[in-house]
């Protein structure tokens, strides 16, 4: 006998089509969230390059809105100079390509992505955009190191030996102006200009064997700032009146083992930089900081463990991103002809990097520049 409350056929149809509409609600809504919660851009874009759909990463990593991009041409936000290398990629068929892509950020900025995608059948295209900008910072320093690295070890050789050389011509020049005789004051002149000369040879000498580290040093723990405030005086006299130095102290003792004389050469020189930088008026602030390192994280040559930070900042004119990459390179310079060697900075690096340091600058044209020194502590 059937039960009077069994539903009907329609009534049957009905329930299973609402459970089945609920569980593909549920399904849909998990998706959604999983796309959502990615870090990593996923987007969809149709045969003729429009954006049909970007998750949240898109706008968080990038700085557009989803709603302004949706129908827009991809190639809009790709790096001028990748565009042409989007151009057929990625192939119809194939399966999953990868390429490296540069995307314009919405503040103007550009950021590496790791670009892994596929087209169906019908040439859509979709997949993953994985921002790779730090790895890609990364091994630019580390290259950047490395070239450092090989170009001091050049410098520092020929150095050396051109230093050998020198010490002969100087004193044969001391001896020859000692037997001089008063009766021939033009071969006293002379020599006095070789020996004046040689004295301006030993000075850059001494620059490039700083550079390619083969200076003796003579480790002594200090504290940075006591080393700083022992300069004030000097360094203002060096800047002038109308620009301020001031220094900020946040380190928990802020003691390394360094060579003091060295390091207040490096100082030196980038006060000098500092205020050429600047129009006669400015600040330059020096900061130190504690930092923590792990296996990651700041310049490449530092190992594990605690370091002081020594931060010099300037309101100057600052320096062109062109220019950065080659700042510590021997004989580079951003000043005037004949108003630098060129060898300033690159001294700096080779005396922190002999002190168990590393040096690296950032700047913003218009605004200023910030020199960085890493240093161990004890």
């Amino acid at each position: 006998m059937v039960p009077d409350n069994l539903p009907t056929p329609d009534e049957l149809h009905t329930q299973v089509q609402h459970r089945l509409i609920g569980e593909l609600q549920k399904a849909e809504s998990l998706h959604r969230e999983l796309l959502d919660s990615l870090p990593e851009v996923v987007m969809r874009c149709e045969v003729d390059g429009r954006i049909a759909y970007v998750n949240p990463a898109w706008e968080s990593l990038l700085g557009f809105p989803r709603s302004e991009c949706i129908g827009r041409d991809l190639r809009e936000f790709i790096f001028e100079k990748d565009r042409a290398r989007w151009i057929g990629f990625p192939k119809a068929g194939d399966p999953d390509q990868t390429s490296h892509l540069r995307l314009k950020k919405k503040d103007g900025s550009v950021c590496w992505f790791l670009a892994g995608l596929r087209r169906s059948p019908n040439g859509a295209c979709f997949g993953l955009l994985q921002d790779i900008n730090d790895q890609v910072e990364l091994v630019q320093q580390l290259r950047q190191a490395q070239k450092m690295e090989a170009i001091g070890r050049l410098a520092g050789g020929v150095a050396h030996d051109f230093n050998n050389l020198l010490t002969v011509i100087m004193g044969g020049a001391e001896s020859a102006l000692q037997a001089a005789s008063d009766s021939d004051p033009g071969l006293e002149e002379d020599l006095r200009l070789v020996l004046e000369a040689g004295e301006k040879a030993s000075v850059l000498t001494r620059e490039l064997l700083a550079f390619g580290r083969r200076q003796v040093m003579q480790f002594r723990v200090v504290r940075l700032r006591d080393l700083i405030e022992g300069m004030q005086t000097i360094l203002q006299r060096m800047v002038g009146d109308q620009i301020e130095i001031a220094l900020e102290d946040h380190c928990a003792t802020g003691k390394v083992s360094i060579d003091p004389d060295k390091m207040e050469q490096v100082i030196t020189n980038l006060v000098v930089n500092a205020r050429d930088a600047m129009d006669g008026s400015g600040r330059i602030q020096f900061s130190l900081s504690d930092l923590e390192l792990g296996h990651t994280g700041g310049p490449p040559e530092l190992s594990s463990g605690s370091h002081v930070v020594l931060a010099v900042s300037d309101e100057g004119k600052g320096i062109e991103e062109g220019s950065l990459e080659k700042i510590f390179e021997p004989f580079f310079t951003t000043k005037e002809e004949g108003k630098g060697t060129g060898l300033g900075l690159a001294t700096c690096h080779g005396i922190v990097s002999q002190n168990r340091g590393a040096m690296d600058v950032s700047s913003t044209v218009g605004v200023g520049t910030v020199f960085r020194i890493y240093l161990p502590s004890v």
